[in-house]
Parts: structure tokens; C-alpha cells; sequence
């Protein structure tokens, strides 16, 4: 189960995702975030996707939500932020993608450091 909006205030994507995340429900989102993203063409706004009360994902969902990350950088995304379940869940997409984390592109976030 997900939700996904505009939020008007932070000029970003917010996609909230909880419950058992499927494969098919995760390519779902993704085919109506490249609408959101169409939108967004021009303008400046960020990401942030919110999988931190997810119970269960099925196998490649994450890559999904990588491929969510890079679509929207590639449309312009200024800032995408992960909402991770764990602290060390943030802490290995950190690592993987230090660079980018020190540019100020992503930011990822155990679920209780998130505002």
C-alpha cells in the first residue's frame, strides 16, 4: 500500500509506502511517479520516499525504489530523501552512495530522525 502526492509547501514528492510492498504494487508507483515527474518539468523540487513503516517487501522492491531515485534525479530532482526502517538500512544506503550523500543530492534516514 502506498500514497503519493504533491506537497506543496516543501516543493517535493511524497511517496508514503506501509504494510507488504509488492513487486507489481511498487511498478504501480513507479509508472505514476513519472506522471508526478512530468509535472514537474521546470521547476525545482525534491523526493522523498517513505518506506520506514513497511512490515515486508517482496525481493527487488528496493531496486525499484533505486530506479524511483535515479528517474527523478534525471528529471531534476534537486534533493531525493529515504525514509529507511532502520538505522542500519540508512546507514548501507549511505554508504553506497557516500558521493552523492556528500553532494547534498540524497539523504537517507532511519524512521526516527525523520520530520
Amino acid at each position: 500500500m502506498y500514497l503519493i502526492n504533491w506537497n506543496p509547501n516543501k516543493s517535493r514528492i511524497e511517496a508514503n509506502f506501509g504494510g507488504c510492498v509488492t513487486q507489481g504494487e511498487a511498478d504501480v508507483f513507479l509508472e505514476e511517479l513519472s506522471e508526478h515527474l512530468a509535472k514537474c518539468q521546470g521547476m525545482e523540487f525534491g523526493l522523498m520516499l517513505d518506506f520506514a513503516t513497511v512490515r515486508r517487501l517482496d525481493e527487488h522492491v528496493l531496486d525499484t525504489f533505486c530506479s524511483a531515485r535515479d528517474a527523478s534525479q534525471s528529471a531534476g530532482a534537486k534533493k531525493v530523501v529515504f525514509v529507511a526502517r532502520d538505522e542500519r538500512e540508512a546507514v548501507g544506503f549511505t554508504e553506497s552512495r557516500l558521493q552523492q550523500v556528500i553532494d547534498g543530492k540524497e539523504e537517507y534516514i532511519p524512521y526516527r530522525y525523520a520530520a
